[in-house]
């Protein structure tokens, strides 16, 4: 295949969440964009797989080892581009036995007539019944995420989307509880005012306490001298300092700052306590907000808006290696030895390049992960109308025999991620031997009548502390090749934001950021199928291809985002259950086959709210008594472009 034009202003080498944002950004101020992918999917290390999807990757990695090993060793040329693996130490284990397992433990001493038929042992029991062959039928309904994340309802990324108007391609749905490992196992933290004073597990002097910690560390501000007398502090000197008690001190340091760095300054907390405050209430009791489907959706929905704005994509289509003329980047070479031109080059972290002086590679850290498949939750619900769809999960070192803190996750059927009558477990520990790290601590956390139907050991590269902008922390003269960074080991996608934002604003200083794509109302199209605008004070740029296609439109083949398309051009991958292209964020009916029928009190966030729809910042501080059917609710209704 020839990519055509073969010069470009901008070429973006992987699809992770940064390079995505960038391409956006780039693409929407005019930009021409040549964005690449060696791999057939989006995302990298910020995909979702599903499960069928992860077993075919990982064989077809097994296939690639082999041929490597076959192959003749190449002699490093200059500029040459090596692709390193996102993942390794892959381990999948299927534990469902031959004899079916039933997702309700307790039918395990119900007397069975031999003679009973599966079908009619499940409808008798109204208990779903997993066998082998049953399991493998459900497999492409499993999503499983490399890097889980959680927005914060009031965070850069929510805000980033509802500027950009990005958020039309996503649903999201609210973080139902906290999990943290107190003194008696698994515990729900308490995450706002009326859930703090009605807490059993701490005494009354220590729940006025932990408000005035919460208070204090609120209407803190950041500019005040105070504010600057914390730099030297430490976070044992700002908590000795509020009187706060151990046992205070694990439950502000596992339900409100959920970091996996115990170097804390005091500084950070204060930042880190604000940002938490000003997110509480605004989607729901506690500040965070899940993409459905799995975070890698939200590369892929950057990915959309990049290429309506004519950005080419092209999936599976291997590098040769970059092109340079006295260590000034001049253009690529592909593994079909086409030569293509352009002014920037954009890397993503698993690349790089042999025999070349230009570029700085940001170290990770290895991370090791466990997803396991279980029959029943962590902790069941207290009441009937509980939800449990996104669940976070802390763990702070020496709890379960862990030696660093264990960031981790519980899905739910209400996310997407697991299959119905199934939850999803997935932890993170640093670490390079997920298996020998993290099953002693899954042993301690899953409850003994607890099933596990499927277990995943893989380990990741992550960076421990925030590093911004990859190469640009240390810019070689006349380079103008930026290589980004790995995720950050963090619950948020702060980081990732704030290196685009930095990315961008160094290729084009003076221009705006991820510009707001038009409305469809204030498109309108005529007979030349040219774009002209209603309102140009609320559309800039307006020479750009509009965000709203007529049907009758020649289609842009290289921007494609059918299922048709060809293989080396954008399209809807298998192995993210994603929806369409179009303004509509409604489940449509195939996928509510697929997934189950969403209840009226069970709608996902199609949007997200409007700034003067948000709730005050203090509402932390305000006592709340909002069911989560309200909360739903107001999510579904509330919502704007």
């Amino acid at each position: 295949m020839e990519i055509t034009p073969d010069s470009y202003d901008v070429i973006v080498v992987g699809t992770g969440l940064t390079e995505c944002i960038v391409s956006a950004s780039c693409s929407r101020i005019g930009k021409k964009v040549l964005h690449l992918d060696h791999q057939d999917f989006y995302g990298e290390q910020w995909a979702s797989f599903t499960l069928k999807c992860l077993e075919k990757f990982v064989e077809k990695e097994g296939d690639e080892e082999k041929k490597k090993v076959n192959d003749s060793v190449r002699q490093p040329e200059v500029g040459q581009l090596d692709h390193k693996k996102f993942m390794r130490n892959i381990a999948l284990f299927n534990l469902i036995p031959d004899k079916p397992v039933r997702s309700d433990s307790t039918n395990d001493n119900t007397q069975q007539n031999s003679d009973t038929s599966e079908s009619e042992l499940v409808e008798q029991q109204n208990s779903p019944c997993w066998t082998p062959q049953s399991f493998e039928k459900i497999k492409r309904r499993i999503n499983i995420d490399i890097t889980p994340k959680l927005c914060l309802s009031d965070g850069k990324m929510v805000n980033l989307l509802r500027s950009s108007n990005c958020s039309r391609y996503l649903e999201f749905k609210a973080v139902n509880r906290s999990l943290i490992h107190h003194e008696d196992g698994l515990i729900t933290a308490p995450c706002n005012r009326e859930q703090i004073f009605n807490s059993k597990k701490l005494k009354v002097i220590e729940k006025r306490l932990m408000m005035k910690f919460i208070t204090f560390a609120y209407q803190l501000d950041v500019d005040s001298e105070e504010f600057d007398k914390l730099a030297t502090k430490t976070a044992a000197d700002l908590f000795q300092s509020q009187k706060l008690t151990p046992r205070l001190v694990d439950l502000i340091q596992s339900s409100l700052l959920m970091s996996s760095r115990l170097e804390l300054s005091a500084q950070e907390i204060i930042l880190r306590v604000q940002k938490y405050i000003k997110s509480v209430n605004v989607f729901g009791s506690i500040p965070y907000i899940f993409p459905i489907y799995g975070s890698g959706e939200l590369p892929q929905s950057f990915a959309r808006f990049s290429a309506v704005f004519g950005t080419v994509f092209v999936l599976d289509m291997p590098i040769d290696k970059l092109l340079f003329n006295d260590n000034v980047f001049k253009g690529i070479q592909l593994f079909t030895g086409q030569q293509i031109t352009a002014t920037h080059c954009i890397l993503s972290p698993n690349h790089s390049v042999t025999n070349d002086k230009v570029l700085s590679s940001p170290d990770g850290r290895s991370i090791s992960n466990a997803v396991v498949l279980t029959t029943e939750s962590l902790k069941p619900k207290v009441k009937e109308d509980d939800r449990d769809d996104v669940t976070t999960v802390f763990i702070l070192p020496g709890k379960v025999g862990n030696s660093r803190p264990i960031l981790g996750y519980e899905f739910g059927p209400g996310s997407f991620l697991p299959a119905e009558n199934m939850y999803m477990i997935h932890l993170q520990m640093e670490g390079e031997s997920p298996q020998a790290d993290l099953e002693p601590v899954l042993d301690s956390v899953i409850p003994p009548d607890v099933r596990c139907l499927y277990k995943i050991f893989f380990t990741s590269t992550m960076h421990t502390e925030p590093v911004l902008g990859g190469s640009l922390r240390q810019p070689p003269p006349q380079s103008n090749v930026i290589r980004t960074s790995y995720p950050v080991f963090s619950t948020d996608y702060e980081d990732a934001i704030e290196e685009a934002r930095s990315i961008f604003l160094s290729l084009y200083p003076g221009e705006e950021f991820m510009m707001s794509a038009p409305n469809p109302e204030d498109i309108k199209w005529d007979d030349d199928t040219e774009d002209t605008v209603k309102n140009l004070d609320d559309i800039k740029k307006v020479d750009c291809v509009s965000s709203s296609v007529p049907e009758d439109a020649e289609p842009v083949v290289s921007a494609d985002l059918t299922e048709e398309s060809s293989n080396n051009t954008l399209k809807e991958p298998e192995s993210v259950n994603s929806k369409d292209n179009s303004v509509s964020n409604a489940l449509d009916a195939s996928e509510k086959a697929t997934f189950g029928n969403v209840s009226e009190t069970d709608k996902p966030i199609s949007a997200l709210v409007p700034e003067n729809n948000k709730p005050a910042n203090n509402s932390f501080l305000c006592e709340q008594n909002k069911s989560d059917a309200d909360v739903d609710e107001k999510l579904s209704s509330n919502l704007g472009g």
